[in-house]
């Protein structure tokens, strides 16, 4: 299969998993081996979140601090990524957080470590949570040295498309405007309107089918946030979602939707 945003967008009867954190469930969110396992499970994108280390660097977490998925704490934005590299990430695991870390070495990876394995596998819904305009520039030229233009995207609040666009205006981005109301006419059309979007998040318990409905009229594809069901995902599916994302890559990759399924 064609690993590519353009590949996916021409064939929408292609029903797009997408292996939030990695994947999250089985493994540590967020680290190296969550996206390589998802990768493995026929996942056709991961997601994930990018923070800037003290030294600049991005590296994957979604929280404000590492407290909840390590043994260390503080924000990232404090250590630099040596300091970062002491702790070990895998300390929450099937929605748990556990007194002492799951696996004897797992280590926060870096962006770079992640293109480096996986540009080439896979797409990337890239969640970027970036404090400084230094982060946020080593974000967009790593984006541009494994050229990821048709392979990954940016999932961006509205506040980050100015700045993004001033850096690199050809990365593609994915805007998550309001939770409740992320799926409405009117916010759709904005995200339409914005240009370099092709895939929206909407939240699966405030999506309906009539949204579905207009997000193919625009042109655009829907990658539900979130389900861990395999049924549910069925249920989307004839909703009229394009994809999913969740937590367990491997359970939804083996019960993915048909293309024929209406």
């Amino acid at each position: 299969m064609d690993h590519t945003l353009s590949y996916f967008c021409k064939h929408p009867e292609y029903f797009m998993i997408t292996a939030h954190r990695g994947a999250s469930y089985e493994f540590p969110e967020n680290t190296f081996l969550s996206m390589q396992k998802a990768v493995e499970a026929g996942a056709d994108m991961i997601e994930f979140d990018l923070r800037g280390t003290k030294d600049d660097i991005p590296v994957l977490l979604h929280d404000q601090t590492i407290d909840r998925t390590s043994n260390g704490s503080g924000a990232p934005e404090d250590l630099t990524l040596e300091e970062l590299r002491k702790f070990n990430f895998s300390c929450f695991l099937q929605g748990e957080r556990r007194t002492a870390p799951a696996y004897d070495d797992v280590r926060i990876p870096t962006f770079e470590e992640i293109l480096a394995a996986f540009h080439d596998k896979v797409c990337m819904n890239i969640q970027v949570y970036a404090k400084n305009d230094a982060v946020l520039k080593n974000i967009c030229r790593l984006f541009k040295e494994y050229d990821m233009y048709d392979c990954g995207y940016f999932t961006i609040t509205p506040d980050y498309i100015e700045k993004v666009r001033a850096i690199d205006p050809e990365i593609e981005f994915c805007t998550t405007r309001g939770w409740k109301t992320r799926s409405e006419p009117e916010n759709l059309q904005l995200c339409k309107d914005s240009d370099h979007c092709r895939f929206v998040q909407p939240v699966r318990e405030f999506t309906t089918a009539e949204a579905f409905a207009k997000i193919r009229s625009l042109g655009m594809r829907s990658n539900v946030f979130f389900t861990d069901d395999p049924q549910e995902m069925l249920n989307l599916k004839s909703m009229g979602a394009d994809g999913i994302l969740t937590n367990k890559a491997h359970l939804m990759c083996l019960n993915r939707p048909s293309p024929e399924m209406q």
